[in-house]
């Protein structure tokens, strides 16, 4: 309903989900006035159609007179964020270059929201024998003759096999033979509630009671209170209980009942009694102080793998919960979790923790982000999408692994966490602890310059050794064919000896499936994903070969389609590849593999660490997820069989990551009484990267990597945006995307005033995904203001024809 209102009127400013940055005013009915305020969700009129909204202000001066739509309801009996939270999300929106309505839909709970979907549904009058329809029109129209009611829109085209039926659609409903209509959808997450049932106090005297009355009346006396649902069956009938309450003998209600994340299964090591040691009492006292100060404190704190973090973190988060505070703890896998909470439970028995990650239902995270916002919870636990959580008298934020690059999301809303992290902690006035015992660049770049504090802890708890690192050049190893080994020699009996003294083995290799990809020697032709410029891997378990990014697959061929040769052959290795080879070496061993297929079910990763915390897996191979985090005493061998491949990756952080995850994956050795070793594969020993991890010399990394980047202007010494560019067609595409460049150039002279670099664009390393053709632009300056008004510009004369994302501070370039 749209009409001109007096000054007497409420109005609201609404951002909507959409590709715009335009905030939208609509009146307040009469009847939602009083409900009405900063936070809530509004369901409103958009055009055609009907869409969740948020409102970000109620305007105190009264709007001018216009044509203004009400909104249609107000489903939330309280806010979802407040003005605090707001301006954070204004940030976001800014920095991040992405509309406020985008960024809410994003960082609040999904599956609340309520939108219309258009409908088509035949009318009364029958057309389908008419010769004047196309047959695209005759078999829409057979198709809704089975659907009186009506279908979406979006089946209809499923079911036809056809995205495109606008033009049909529209020449039948102009001509009274369809009905196109919008309807509203139930939202996928809605509150859940429960029967609870209690006896009345004024139950009239001397009432008689038969006696399956009286059981019910003599188990309330004794429980109080309760729900129905834990009523015995025989007494939780509803006729039966409605009878009572019409006698005035008991009092039905509904009670809102709140979804969690459900049960953590033990793993590892709690170890409630530790007494901290020297330097972590020193490390603890500085975060002390932070605390106290409640100012923003940021804090860097450096401690070697194995040296007691996580009883840092422990300890700081007992001294905040205990004065009233609220934490949050972000971890950067899942997968971390499951041993985290396993030990934060024990060691606060009595709280309530809520658990905010993809893994977790939606209604679950709905309902814990309401109870975070009433300030019934204080603890978070998570990964990256924790950040956001609404936690009431927000004191401490803890980054863990900061330097890790799952921290970055990489589509839509293109933030970082551990960046998040510390604007979220400067609104709240937090202290915010970046913890790793490889810390990034950047971060640690800020740490040296004085503007985080930095806090250290040198050496591992107990003084025990750091594992002793062994690199293996493979341009000397051969097997009997003369072809270098996927397992080395020395490698082989590492694990030899291992398995002898009963211990446990980590075998990290950061690449699924079997073979990396089949070819025909005789063309040379690879067996490519038809949608990607890239080859599919062979999963011989599955016998399949997949697409990591679109996940097409084809079965394996042993004939070339190229060629029609049969000398078919493989190249490379995989984790399953790696999983088979161990296994056919060491029949007798346990062995198991844990990567994104092994754990691609809710609860697989959990399985896999609870069997290696119990002993049951002798040697366990996997990807990076078992590289971060975990504590495990019993694994005192880590064999590192590609040591180089991240070494290859056209990014200018490639030495970086590689010497923090030779340095992570080595570090979950050696936690036990017995001291830890490490093997490591590599084709370039000599690298920079690859011998100060064997050095243990962080450093001398640094020193080495940090002179790299002054030298060619990469942060720290710079900020990044950067532009990805995609198109179905590749002519059309690189014309636009030269146009674009072009013009760049010039705005960069003019608007940014010579302050910012262009490199590009150029074709994307991976050219083709998903099917569409690929280019990317990186802007480069030593300010955030000219880069952030350079890429706005950019934006606002966006080519036609190409889909164009922005990532600010980008982490990934492939």
């Amino acid at each position: 309903m749209a009409g001109i209102f007096s000054e007497a009127v409420m109005f609201v400013k609404v951002a909507i989900p959409i590709p715009s940055a335009e905030v939208f005013t609509y009146a307040v009915p009469e009847a939602f006035v009083a409900a009405a305020a900063l936070g809530k969700r509004v369901l409103v009129p958009f055009g055609r159609k009907r869409l969740t909204g948020w409102i970000i202000e109620i305007p105190s001066a009264a709007m001018p007179d216009q044509t203004i739509k009400e909104i249609i309801d107000l489903p939330d009996p309280e806010p979802l964020f407040d003005r605090q939270d707001l301006a954070c999300y204004e940030w976001i929106s800014r920095y991040y270059m992405r509309p406020l309505g985008k960024v809410l839909g994003e960082i609040l709970p999904g599956g609340i929201d309520v939108k219309s979907n258009r409908w088509i549904r035949p009318a009364e009058a029958s057309a389908i024998g008419k010769n004047s329809f196309t047959a695209g029109q005759k078999e829409i129209l057979a198709r809704l003759a089975s659907f009186p009611e009506g279908l979406p829109l979006r089946r209809l085209s499923r079911i036809i096999g056809k995205n495109n039926l606008y033009g049909d659609l529209h020449l039948l409903e102009t001509s009274g033979f369809v009905i196109s209509e919008e309807r509203l959808n139930r939202p996928a997450v809605r509150p859940k509630w429960e029967k609870w049932i209690g006896l009345r106090a004024d139950i009239p005297a001397g009432i008689k009671l038969t006696a399956k009355q009286a059981a019910l009346v003599a188990l309330l006396r004794e429980r109080g209170e309760t729900p129905v649902s834990g009523l015995p069956d025989r007494l939780r009938e509803a006729g039966f209980l409605r009878t009572l309450e019409q006698r005035t003998v008991v009092r039905l209600r509904e009670q809102e009942l709140f979804r969690g994340p459900g049960p953590t299964p033990e793993i590892g090591r709690n170890g409630n009694g530790i007494t901290p040691n020297g330097a972590q009492e020193k490390t603890l006292t500085e975060i002390r102080t932070c605390l106290v100060s409640g100012r923003f404190s940021p804090c860097l704190l450096h401690g070697v793998t194995g040296s007691g973090k996580t009883e840092v973190y422990l300890r700081a988060v007992d001294e905040v919960l205990r004065d009233g505070g609220g934490a949050v703890y972000l971890v950067p896998e899942i997968a971390l979790t499951t041993q985290l909470l396993s030990r934060i439970r024990e060691r606060f028995p009595e709280r309530e923790i809520a658990v905010l990650h993809s893994g977790i239902s939606r209604s679950a995270r709905y309902d814990q982000w309401k109870r975070l916002r009433r300030g019934d919870i204080h603890l978070v636990v998570g990964a990256r999408s924790a950040l956001f959580a609404p936690v009431r008298n927000l004191r401490l934020i803890i980054v863990d692994e900061e330097h890790d690059p799952s921290y970055k999301q990489d589509d839509r809303l293109r933030y970082n966490a551990r960046d998040l992290a510390l604007v979220r902690g400067k609104f709240a006035g937090a202290t915010v602890i970046l913890g790793s015992a490889t810390p990034g660049i950047q971060t640690f770049f800020q740490a040296e310059s004085g503007r985080y504090r930095h806090l250290t802890l040198p050496s591992r708890v107990d003084d025990r050794p750091l594992p002793r690192i062994e690199v293996v050049d493979m341009r000397t190893e051969r097997d009997e064919q003369g072809r270098a080994p996927l397992l080395s020699h020395p490698l082989v009996t590492a694990l030899r000896e291992t398995l002898a003294q009963r211990k446990q083995t980590l075998l990290f290799l950061n690449r699924r499936g079997f073979h990396t990809f089949l070819f025909c020697p005789d063309c040379g032709h690879v067996f490519a994903c038809p949608s990607c410029d890239l080859a599919l891997t062979h999963h011989a378990a599955l016998g399949v070969l997949k697409c990591h990014h679109c996940d097409f697959t084809a079965k394996p061929s042993g004939i070339c389609p190229a060629c029609r040769g049969n000398h078919v052959r493989s190249q490379g290795a995989g984790t399953e590849r790696v999983e088979k080879e161990t296994k056919k070496l060491f029949p007798d061993a346990r062995v198991a593999r844990m990567d994104s297929d092994t754990t691609s079910r809710k609860g697989d990763a959990e399985k896999i660490l609870r069997g290696l915390d119990r002993g049951e897996i002798d040697i366990l191979v996997g990807t990076q997820m078992i590289t971060k985090g975990h504590d495990f005493p019993e694994i005192t061998l880590v064999g590192v069989l590609a040591a180089d491949a991240s070494l290859n990756i056209p990014d200018f952080r490639a030495a970086e990551r590689t010497f923090q995850t030779l340095t992570q994956v080595s570090g979950r050795g050696g936690r036990g009484d017995q001291p830890g070793r490490v093997v490591v594969q590599s084709f370039n020993p000599g690298h920079y990267a690859i011998r100060r991890a064997q050095e243990h010399d962080y450093a001398g990394f640094y020193a080495d990597e940090i002179r790299f980047r002054r030298e060619l202007g990469y942060p720290p010494f710079s900020r990044l945006i950067g532009f990805h560019f995609s198109g179905p067609k590749k002519a059309e595409g690189k014309k636009a995307v030269a146009e674009i460049g072009k013009r760049v150039q010039e705005l960069a002279a003019t608007v940014a005033g010579g302050k910012v670099g262009v490199i590009g664009p150029a074709e994307s390393p991976l050219v083709r995904l998903r099917g569409r053709y690929r280019w990317q632009m990186l802007l480069k300056g030593a300010e955030s203001a000219p880069l952030h008004l350079l890429a706005e510009k950019i934006l606002e004369g966006a080519g036609r024809g190409l889909e164009i994302q922005v990532d600010v501070d980008p982490v990934h370039f492939m």
